[in-house]
């Protein structure tokens, strides 16, 4: 129902004057003869309510996801980039210790033989001075006694001789330069004579023994020359 305001327009007639009666009452000149007639609705009645207010849009069951989802995203960003700060870090600091304990250990096996050539040094001074008449037995004792001393030294470090005179042959730890003809079956595949000492460290190999290996002489053939 639309609200309205209503004007009645006109005069109205004048009653007719009743038998024996008044004549009708004369309205006033100048009065009008409209009637104006509010019909317009109040808010409140006829159980209308005050217009609403506007309505805040509420975000969405997937726009609040999407929302979630960025968020975890960046957080996620953010963990994996202070993680790689970390880890390069860590790398920087074992690699920087790493080449402290490398130096360290090189400082310890250099000054472990320091000792050695200065034995070399006073033993070749002694040979070579007027008054020990240039004697080859004092340098040859000299120099077996200095080659004690470094065997010790070696030793010390971990660092062990390889056995291989008498030793089958073994690739990973003998290497053959040259073979020779025997012709006791047994000495067939053997070592028969080493012409350079290996060494080891633990487990490890740091030089092969360079070593002649037996080979059977075929029946028949002349023996080598």
């Amino acid at each position: 129902m639309e609200d309205r305001v209503e004007i009645r327009s006109g005069e109205e007639a004048p009653a007719p004057p009743k038998e024996g009666g008044a004549a009708p009452e004369e309205r006033p000149e100048g009065a009008s003869g409209a009637k104006v007639v509010d019909r317009r609705r109040r808010y409140g009645e006829d159980g209308d309510s005050a217009p609403a207010e506007p309505v805040k849009a509420v975000p969405t069951y997937v726009e609040q996801l999407e929302r979630k989802v960025a968020l975890a995203e960046e957080k996620l960003k953010e963990h994996i980039e202070r993680l790689n700060r970390e880890a390069a870090e860590f790398r920087a600091r074992q690699e920087r210790e790493l080449e402290r304990r490398t130096l360290e250990a090189r400082k310890r096996v250099v000054a472990s033989f320091l000792p050695i050539a200065e034995d070399l040094g006073r033993a070749l001074a002694a040979a070579s001075a007027p008054e020990g008449g240039g004697s080859a037995g004092g340098l040859i004792e000299g120099v077996r006694l200095i080659q004690g001393r470094f065997s010790q030294e070696l030793a010390a470090q971990g660092v062990v001789p390889i056995q291989a005179a008498g030793e089958r042959f073994d690739p990973s730890l003998h290497e053959a330069l040259l073979t020779r003809e025997v012709s006791d079956p047994s000495q067939d595949g053997m070592v028969v004579e080493e012409l350079g000492q290996g060494y080891r460290l633990g487990e490890e190999v740091i030089r092969p023994s360079r070593v002649a290996v037996g080979k059977l002489r075929a029946e028949g053939a002349a023996p080598a020359p």
